[in-house]
């Protein structure tokens, strides 16, 4: 008993000691918020910067949680000074400190904040993050308030249980109240209370599964986070190096940081969630990835946006992907896109599906991220060799070495252009009117059979042309000139020498 009762002495010695010591600490942080909003109000960002760092170091020094109001202040004076490098560690400090807090509403208040201080920096990557730990935590909220509300109408349904009680005891030493009645109130007292029970019994698992969804939402994004960290190493590194060279400072931000979106675009069609984010992990590097969770909205896609590359499940609601992707690969509209099965089955017969619908690659899921990286970059190359064989094609279609071509669109396209290079007002509007497609169409399908845009494969095959012809004897420059569609004479000569290296005059003789 003695040590107990020391013990006791102690701790009650203590206490008001230590409650001074933590309201002289948030005294003197209240004091450092001020005196830095002052100087921000009065445009001392330099005094500013100064008063920043002792925040940052007093919170360190005090072990006290980053407080809300903090972010956006701080955030203000690093972006006004552009002193990025300080930025990103106090984010971090701030990022850790919200994960350290077990005060859901400070928390809440601390990822807000963050959110839109990264917005305002431009980092989306970084705020989606935020935004779905935020979420996660007012979720969490949204489910405490609710428990607090389903405890008060317990107690509520408990009081009026014993104010009817108490009134039935009253009533029965003054009236005696007839046994029916009494079994009827007490049966619909039971009757709303077990209703209401249900209801919130009903709620608390639609928040419950909300919370789940959201959660394996954020799962997702952190495998993505960690899919790409090696890409991040990589740019950190190329920053450092450019760091140690003196390159400028909007040359060594990564290209993350600098707000580069991938040039192509690819379409993923599946209607599970989980998939979706794990496909868009896999090709958030290389393309803009756009998503649809129906054949119909996938189709309609398709055609919209004639993307790069597109990835389709094999087995949709109420449609197959097999008939998906033939239907994409039988309309002249899309079919020199690039398609990748994913099927449930193994072996030959999931090899069948993907002949069956015309597909350049087939998956067994689970996808392998490596093997399905790796099939990604070799069509992606298959590509680029598929350009440099249509530039040998293109470098001999005028000569006697002509090569065939057995793309019927490529072959019409060239054909086209051949009939009509006389008309120096042949463009690229005409070229796609008589091609029957639209001008975006028909630039994007070249682009990508091809590596060129229409007036690139026009004036290339204007050259290629004047070139035999010159080497022919068939015409002076000037004539030959006219004949291939170039009304200028100069224009047509430079053009030639910038295209071959060499002069018309001197090709000519």
């Amino acid at each position: 008993m003695r040590p107990l009762f020391v013990l006791l002495l102690l701790v009650t010695a203590f206490l008001p000691a230590a409650r001074a010591q933590q309201a002289v600490v948030r005294d003197s942080l209240t004091q450092k918020l001020e005196l830095l909003r002052s100087l921000v109000q009065s445009a001392n960002y330099e005094q500013a910067q100064v008063e920043a760092v002792g925040l940052r170091q007093f919170l360190r020094r005090q072990r006290v949680l980053c407080p809300a109001e903090a972010v956006p202040l701080l955030s203000g004076v690093y972006h006004h000074n552009k002193d990025e490098q300080s930025a990103w560690l106090f984010f971090n400090e701030a990022e850790v400190d919200a994960r350290r807090d077990a005060n859901p509403k400070t928390k809440s208040a601390l990822l807000g904040a963050l959110v839109t201080a990264y917005r305002d920096w431009q980092l989306p990557d970084r705020a989606l993050v935020v935004q779905q730990m935020l979420t996660t935590v007012q979720d969490t909220l949204s489910v405490r308030n609710q428990r607090n509300e389903i405890a008060a109408m317990r107690h509520s349904m408990d009081s009026m249980q014993q104010i009817l009680t108490l009134e039935q005891a009253r009533q029965n030493n003054t009236v005696t109240i007839q046994r029916d009645r009494a079994y009827l109130l007490a049966g619909s007292v039971a009757l709303v209370f077990l209703l209401l029970l249900l209801a919130n019994y009903r709620a608390a698992q639609r928040w419950k599964a909300r919370i789940d969804r959201k959660e394996l939402e954020f799962d997702m994004m952190r495998a993505e986070l960690v899919h790409k960290s090696g890409i991040q190493a990589a740019e950190a590194g190329a920053f450092a190096v450019k760091q140690a060279t003196g390159e400028p400072k909007s040359a060594m931000l990564p290209p993350t940081l600098q707000g580069e979106r991938p040039d192509k675009t690819a379409l993923v069609i599946e209607t599970n969630r989980q998939v979706v984010l794990y496909l868009k992990s896999l090709l958030s590097d290389r393309f803009q990835v756009e998503v649809a969770d129906n054949a119909n909205e996938g189709l309609h896609k398709a055609g919209e946006l004639l993307p790069d590359l597109i990835v389709c499940d094999a087995v949709l609601n109420g449609k197959t992907g097999i008939d998906i992707v033939r239907q994409i690969k039988l309309s002249e509209r899309t079919n020199h896109i690039p398609v990748i099965l994913l099927s449930e089955r193994h072996g030959n017969d999931g090899k069948l599906d993907a002949l069956r619908a015309g597909a350049e690659a087939w998956f067994t899921r689970p996808v392998l991220d490596t093997e399905f990286e790796a099939s990604v970059k070799h069509l992606l190359n298959t590509h680029l060799e598929q350009h440099e064989q249509f530039s040998r094609f293109l470098h001999l279609y005028f000569t006697d070495r002509r090569q065939t071509l057995a793309d019927p669109f490529l072959l019409r396209a060239v054909q086209t252009v051949e009939n009509s290079l006389a008309d120096p007002d042949f463009m690229a509007d005409e070229l796609a009117r008589k091609l029957q497609m639209t001008k975006n169409h028909c630039f994007r399908k070249l682009k990508t059979l091809t590596g060129k845009e229409p007036m690139q494969l026009i004036r290339e095959m204007r050259l290629e042309k004047a070139k035999v012809l010159l080497e022919k004897r068939a015409g002076t420059p000037q004539a030959i000139a006219e004949m291939v569609g170039f009304s200028n004479p100069g224009t047509f000569s430079l053009a030639f020498k910038e295209y071959f290296g060499e002069n018309t005059l001197l090709l000519g003789r």
